[in-house]
This record gives C-alpha cells, sequence and structure tokens, in this order.
C-alpha cells in the first residue's frame, strides 16, 4: 500500500507543484502592483505611475494559472465545468488576490475569472480575465477550443486602451457554409466618470476545424451612454451606437454596416439613417467609403472639409417638393478641416435618398439651390433605430 501512495504522489506532485508555481508567481506580482499604487497618496495622481506595460505580467500571470487549472480535454471540461468559476475565484480569495472592499491599492488585484460555453459554438470555453487598474478593471478574453484529447488556446485579445480596457459585449456568429464562424468583441475605456467613452470592436474569422483564428477587421469609435447594439451573422456585422453629433451639445446615431466576404471586410449601407446624419458621415470618412455615395465632381468639396471631428450648426433640413427624394439641408460650419475660420461658413447640400436608408450625396454650393422653399429646423428629438425599442 506504502508504495502504491508513493508512485501516487510522483505522479500527481508536478501537476500540484506547477500550479502553486503559477499561484506564486501571481501573489508576487499582485503584491508589486499593489505597493506601488496605495489608495491616498496614489489617488491623486492615478495616470501617472502605471500604464498597461506594468500590469501585463500581472495579466500573463493571471492567465497561466487559469490555464493550470483548466481541465485538459472535452470529455473532463464536460465533467468538471459545472462550478469551475466559482472554484477558481475561491482559490484566489484565499490567496488574498481579489480585491477587498476597502482595497489598499488603486492597481494589482484580481477582478474576475468568467468562464461560459457559448451555446452556439460547442467545444468552445470563453475566459475574461481581468486586473484591477486606476478607475476600473483591465480585462482580456481567451478563448479555448477543446477536442476528445486535447486543449488549444484559439485566441488572446485585450483591448488598446493605455489606461486599461472593460469587456462589454462577446458575439459568435453561427457557421457559415463552409464551417467558419465570426467572433466579436467589443471593450470600452477605464475612465472615473463620464457617459462619453471609446468602444474599441473587433472582429475574427475562426476556420471550421476551430484550430486558427485571424483578426478581420479592427475599429475604435467614441460612444455615450452604454447603448451600443450589435447583430452578427456569418455574413455581416451590424453595430449601432449614440455618439456626438455635428452640432455641439447633441448626440446622433452612428450605424457601422459591414459585409463579411471570403475577400474581407466591406462598409456597406447603410451608413445613417437620417440625411443629416448623413452629411456628418459623409464629412468625416475617408473618400475611399464615400466616393460610391457622392455624384461626379465632388472629391474636391470632400478633401476641403473632410476631418475627423467636424463642428457646426444645421440651418435647416427641407425635403425638397419639386425634387422627388431630395433633402436640403444649410450647414453653418464652425471649422472646416479641423481649423477655426473667423466666421461661420454656410454650404447647402443636397442629398438623395435612394431607399432603405441609402444615401448619396447630390450637390454641394455656396448658394441655395432652387426647388426646396421652406426651411424646416433640424431636429435630434427622435433618433431612428435599426434596432427594435426595448
Amino acid at each position: 500500500m506504502a508504495k502504491w501512495w508513493c508512485l501516487f504522489l510522483l505522479g500527481v506532485a508536478p501537476v500540484v507543484f506547477g500550479q502553486q508555481t503559477e499561484l506564486d508567481r501571481l501573489v508576487a506580482e499582485s503584491i508589486r502592483l499593489r505597493e506601488l499604487t496605495p489608495v491616498g497618496q496614489y489617488s491623486q495622481d492615478p495616470f501617472g505611475k502605471v500604464t498597461r506595460p506594468d500590469w501585463t505580467n500581472l495579466k500573463h500571470f493571471l492567465r497561466d494559472w487559469i490555464e493550470s487549472r483548466l481541465p485538459a480535454n472535452l470529455a473532463a471540461l464536460d465533467r468538471e465545468y459545472q462550478g469551475l468559476g466559482a472554484q477558481l475565484t475561491a482559490e484566489l480569495w484565499r490567496a488574498g488576490l481579489t480585491e477587498p472592499e476597502k482595497p489598499s491599492a488603486e492597481a494589482g488585484y484580481v477582478s474576475s475569472v468568467n468562464l461560459s460555453r457559448p451555446m452556439e459554438y460547442p467545444g468552445v470555453l470563453m475566459v475574461e480575465a481581468g486586473v484591477t487598474v486606476p478607475c476600473g478593471f483591465d480585462v482580456s478574453i481567451y478563448i479555448y477550443h477543446y477536442k476528445t484529447d486535447s486543449r488549444i488556446r484559439l485566441l488572446e485579445a485585450d483591448g488598446n486602451g493605455k489606461w486599461g480596457n472593460q469587456v462589454a459585449e462577446t458575439l459568435f456568429s453561427a457557421p457559415d457554409t463552409l464551417g467558419r464562424r465570426a467572433f466579436y468583441a467589443s471593450w470600452s475605456g477605464v475612465q472615473c466618470a463620464s457617459v462619453w467613452n471609446m468602444l474599441d470592436y473587433r472582429l475574427f474569422r475562426i476556420d471550421a476545424d476551430g484550430d486558427h483564428v485571424a483578426p478581420i477587421l479592427a475599429e475604435t469609435h467614441s460612444y455615450a451612454d452604454w447603448d451600443a447594439q450589435v447583430k452578427l451573422t456569418p455574413e455581416e456585422l451590424l453595430l449601432e451606437l449614440s455618439a456626438e453629433a455635428m452640432e455641439g451639445g447633441f448626440r446622433r446615431t452612428y450605424i457601422m454596416h459591414y459585409s463579411l466576404g471570403s475577400d474581407g471586410v466591406q462598409r456597406i449601407d447603410p451608413v445613417a439613417l437620417q440625411p443629416q446624419d448623413f452629411i456628418h458621415e459623409w464629412l468625416t470618412r475617408p473618400w475611399s467609403e464615400m466616393q460610391s455615395r457622392s455624384s461626379d465632381g465632388l472629391e474636391k468639396w470632400h478633401s476641403f472639409l473632410h476631418a475627423d471631428y467636424v463642428f457646426g450648426g444645421y440651418d435647416f433640413v427641407q425635403p425638397c417638393s419639386e425634387r422627388a427624394g431630395v433633402t436640403q439641408i444649410g450647414v453653418a460650419f464652425d471649422t472646416v478641416a479641423e481649423r477655426e475660420i473667423p466666421e461661420p461658413l454656410s454650404l447647402y447640400f443636397l442629398v438623395e435618398d435612394q431607399g432603405g436608408y441609402h444615401y448619396k450625396m447630390s450637390e454641394i454650393s455656396l448658394n441655395r439651390q432652387e426647388g426646396c422653399p421652406g426651411e424646416t429646423a433640424a431636429t435630434y428629438d427622435n433618433r431612428p433605430s435599426l434596432f427594435p425599442k426595448k
């Protein structure tokens, strides 16, 4: 019996000691970061001493420890998954790694370890694991694909914010005709207090065997009120959010709609849900996107007016009674191509509605075009949406 127990202990010891080594590293790095960011003294300058590189090791040690505790194959995952997340959290708590009710430091604790098995993608385990940073958490996403006798880390992804990112949403698509899937992940930036934020969103394509993943889209967009809505299929990504309008103090609906083809990702209509928003989109997006949505001869206007941020006010948004499907919009610009101008520059835009929220910039002029009498005021009270109201 004694010999049997010796053989058993020799077999399990490497695993146990390996787990303890990973946990020891995690604890030591956590203590180091906490000592760098004490509450009180450090909170006077929360972003002055540590940035993403400082806590990257902590996140890596957390990942390595989690992987040392994950089941090794699909049968083990099916057997052990129930309660595994709670067990990992309890072990972190016992090691003093989770954030207490009254933390002693601004950074360095483990904020969360969440496990999920998406119903639409059998055989996959997703882990969201993060650490505390000033004003929030920095959370990574890990996707593991399980097979009968193996487990691989299919994806490791982080937000791109300097001060850290919290996961906003994750979605898997159904498989396409070739068995491939799309995976959408988004992060919001940490901040101490504001309704405004930046949404960092990514799109990945996973091959039919679940062995390889490739990034196919990476974008960042401002948004407010945490109201981004997403639809994902094997062929398209539709993202709708609320952010700043051209006129200061107002918001508008943004539509980011993409076709997922074999040759890559392409932005498609709709790009806006009303003519006044289309003008703002036309001014801020590159000509490569807006050329197909413009009449001939407007490239010079776009080159003159284009900027990442455009500010001005709408004098009116007038449907043209003598031009079917056309809206005339008067705009007084405060800045042009991010340059302030001494007096507002007034321009008149003709936007053609081609149906189904497909718009085309038809004409731009310094003088008001004929055929559109009236001066109906612009409004932001009723922002349209492609998603049903909750």
